[in-house]
């Protein structure tokens, strides 16, 4: 009997990596050593009942399982039929519901068309995204055009045996009249006969489901009648003169559609039909399985069946419907992937964001990047993974719960985490390197081990905007674990740095997560610092006056316990600073009196630039105008040398809310030509400034003074300004009470204009 392909050496394979003997197995089987024996030597094809026994002596589950058992069935197929199994050239029906894909179907047709002498079309994508149908339906549209022949090969690329490019050519030449029963055994001569064959009639063939250029190329021709269109789930790079189309699944709209035309009107309505295609992540062949399933069932209902889906958990084993299955469909690629490829797409799974790069995946098993970079490109070139622009990676949502069920499956329970521990802390190292650049006591040019290298701050910054979606998460899972040193050494780094993204609307949990691991730590002075940036944020991101007062009151008894000069500084200012939103203006100036002493003691500049501009805001007389000017005005000659690149935004913080003060201390002196100028100088330094917050509020304050200058025109130029640097719907409390300020200013306007005394 002819060998069997696969099975006996796949067998062989895994008994020797299991560290069997024939004896071995068979005990453990219950298979005679012989019938294994066999079956090694590819003289036997068993049934399903010995493999699924070979299978369980093996300890195969998941992939290797199913690899197995294919390579069974396409055993026993070649011993049962050895020539038909082969040669089936039986092609897939068109389907009567062709939805979408409008655009790459007119692709299709315009080159199958067209007098290119190499028209090759190869159609490629991820699995389920329907390349066969599409090919169909492109060819039915264009079979007119053609007095030819449509032959179709299935290539049974992912199969446990591919055709040989031998067969695929011995398939095509039985499927043509013209040739007789006589068809060659040699690969060259069966290729001379398919051009000769083809020259005098030509065809348009469709080969489904290629794995490799060598299934194809043996059946291009120089022949410009004939017509070539190739589906498969690699895009055949090496392929020459070929014309891509690469599907995706499918639009909104488009599964919104073909669900339509799948299940009946009384089982749908369009709101569970949208939940219904995103859950199946559009793609045409999850889809066409929930539109069978709901529909096979009539007293059922979308609406029924999207509950089920919602559960991650069972979204895959609920996604078959007969021989259909989405699980399967992904099982073929994953069989195709060598084991450290494998190994990286189930650790990928752990990832969360929509789009990720080499570095994040590499992090999840502590891999090089270059190295994790090719393997990444297998996985492109399989369909299990999606290439976005600059360098990004996408995986589906359905491919990722697959790859995270062989993660599951192929690992105990420790080991299956070991990928998000890694992913979190190469994260979080990152995050805090980034941070560094922007804070002032922290060196960012020192690496951290496990975690990425930024070369100045602009590229941190740009890193932490892009990843959000992946540290974010893994900060707050830090917070779940108890990782409190991580926390709080993360948000102070991230402290300076909140004031460039004031619009980001999470600073406050961030802030409050970090307080509480603070606490855990039982480090009062910890405590004292994060809870004073949990006032900030609160005041910053939702106003309020009573809950940042309380924070604030804690934040002081902290700071007293720690003893720090310091924190008690800050802790005061911030006791400071909510008293003047509660309008308590004595109570106010005393704790920024103190915060004051504390920062002097301190040697710190910035605190008492801080302390001064606020009580800058307070209700003074003309001396205490002048007393507090003077020290505003020490205080940026003393910060006029800006330092390292990463103190500039600390020094840029302090003299803009300094030069605020300064402004309204003038004012009250009737100094306003001195006003002027220190607006000014307020303005050309927020223009450089990201948040456009800061820049509203430098040109709503000079417009005050341009008011009082009686400088009308120029002061509605700076209010019209700073509106529209807000834009019509301001994110966060204290950018919308900008906005109110700056309607505040109009109206100081109006009544000056009016002939009325403005208000200072």
């Amino acid at each position: 009997m002819a060998s069997i392909p696969e099975l006996g050496p796949l067998v062989r394979n895994l008994r020797t990596a299991a560290d069997l003997t024939l004896e071995g197995l068979a005990e453990r089987s219950g298979v005679s050593a012989r019938s294994l024996s066999d079956i090694e030597r590819g003289v036997s094809a068993p049934q399903v009942r010995t493999v699924n026994a070979i299978a369980d002596g093996l300890r195969l589950e998941g992939a290797e399982r199913g690899r197995l058992l294919r390579a069974a069935r396409a055993a026993r197929a070649a011993r049962d039929n050895p020539l038909s199994a082969r040669a089936s050239a039986v092609a897939p029906h068109r389907i009567p519901d062709f939805v979408g894909r409008q655009s790459e179907v007119a692709t299709i047709v315009s080159l199958l068309s067209g007098t290119d002498p190499h028209a090759v079309v190869l159609v490629h994508g991820p699995p389920g995204t329907g390349k066969t149908t599409v090919a169909l339906e492109a060819l039915s549209r264009v079979h007119d055009e053609f007095d030819s022949t449509v032959l179709f090969v299935d290539l049974d690329g992912f199969g446990a045996s591919p055709r040989s490019p031998l067969e695929v050519v011995q398939s095509l030449l039985r499927q043509m009249p013209s040739v007789g029963e006589a068809i060659p055994t040699d690969l060259d001569a069966a290729a001379i006969l398919w051009r000769t064959t083809t020259a005098e009639h030509p065809v348009v063939v469709q080969l489904d489901n290629a794995a490799s250029e060598a299934q194809v190329r043996p059946v291009l021709t120089l022949d410009s009648q004939c017509r070539v269109v190739v589906t498969s789930r690699r895009s055949l790079a090496g392929l020459e003169g070929a014309r891509r189309i690469m599907l995706a699944p499918l639009g909104t709209e488009d599964g919104v559609e073909f669900l339509s035309q799948i299940i009946p009107e009384e089982q749908r309505s369009t709101g569970d039909l949208e939940e219904l295609a995103l859950l199946a992540d559009h793609l045409p062949l999850a889809l066409r399985i929930a539109g069978n399933r709901i529909a096979s069932r009539p007293h059922s209902t979308v609406g029924d069946f999207v509950t089920r889906l919602r559960s991650e958990g069972s979204r895959l084993r609920l996604l078959v419907a007969g021989d259909l299955a989405i699980e399967a469909a992904f099982g073929l690629s994953y069989a195709d992937l060598d084991p450290e490829t494998a190994r990286l797409f189930r650790a990928i799974s752990v990832i969360d964001g929509a789009t990720f790069d080499a570095r994040l995946a590499a992090a999840t098993l502590g891999s090089d990047v270059p190295e994790t970079e090719g393997r990444l490109d297998e996985l492109v070139d399989l369909g299990l993974l999606e290439a976005r622009g600059g360098s990004r990676y996408h995986l589906h949502d359905l491919v990722r719960l697959f790859a995270a069920e062989r993660l599951a499956e192929d690992t105990s329970a420790d080991l299956g985490q070991r990928p998000r521990d890694l992913l979190r802390g190469w994260l979080l190292t990152s995050l805090e390197r980034a941070g560094a650049w922007f804070e002032p006591d922290r060196s960012p040019e020192q690496q951290r081990e496990g975690g990425a290298a930024f070369p100045d701050a602009a590229t941190a910054k740009a890193w932490i905007r892009l990843e959000e979606p992946h540290w974010w998460v893994a900060y707050r899972s830090a917070a779940q674990l108890g990782e409190n040193e991580t926390l709080t050494d993360v948000a102070d780094a991230l402290h300076w740095y909140s004031e460039l993204w004031l619009d980001w609307g999470h600073w406050t949990e961030l802030f409050r997560l970090a307080a509480e691991a603070a606490t855990a730590l039982r480090d009062p002075r910890l405590e004292a610092m994060h809870l004073g940036y949990l006032v900030w944020s609160i005041i910053v991101e939702a106003g309020g006056t009573e809950e940042p007062h309380r924070v604030a009151v804690r934040a002081v008894a902290a700071a007293e316990l720690s003893g720090d000069s310091t924190q008690l500084g800050w802790s005061h200012f911030y006791l400071g600073w909510t008293l003047w939103r509660l309008e308590r203006q004595r109570d106010s100036r005393a704790e920024l009196l103190l915060a004051l002493g504390h920062f002097s003691g301190a040697g710190d500049d910035t605190g008492a630039a801080e302390v001064l501009a606020v009580l800058g805001m307070l209700e003074m007389d003309a001396e205490a105008a002048e007393i507090t000017l003077a020290g505003l005005l020490d205080i940026l000659d003393r910060t006029e040398d800006v330092g390292s690149d990463h103190q500039r935004l600390v020094h840029t913080l302090a003299s803009l809310d300094t030069y605020d003060a300064v402004v309204r201390c003038y004012l009250l002196l009737d100094r306003a030509t001195e006003a002027l100028a220190a607006a000014d100088s307020a303005v050309e330094l927020a223009i450089e400034f990201e948040p456009t917050i800061r820049l509203a509020s430098a040109l709503r304050r000079r417009a005050q003074v341009l008011t009082v200058r009686g400088e009308f025109e120029a002061a509605e130029r700076d209010i019209d300004e700073g509106i529209m640097r807000l834009g019509p719907n301001p994110i966060g409390g204290w950018a919308k009470r900008q906005l109110e300020r700056l309607g505040e200013a109009r109206v100081e306007l109006n009544a000056a204009r009016a002939g009325n005394e403005p208000p200072s």
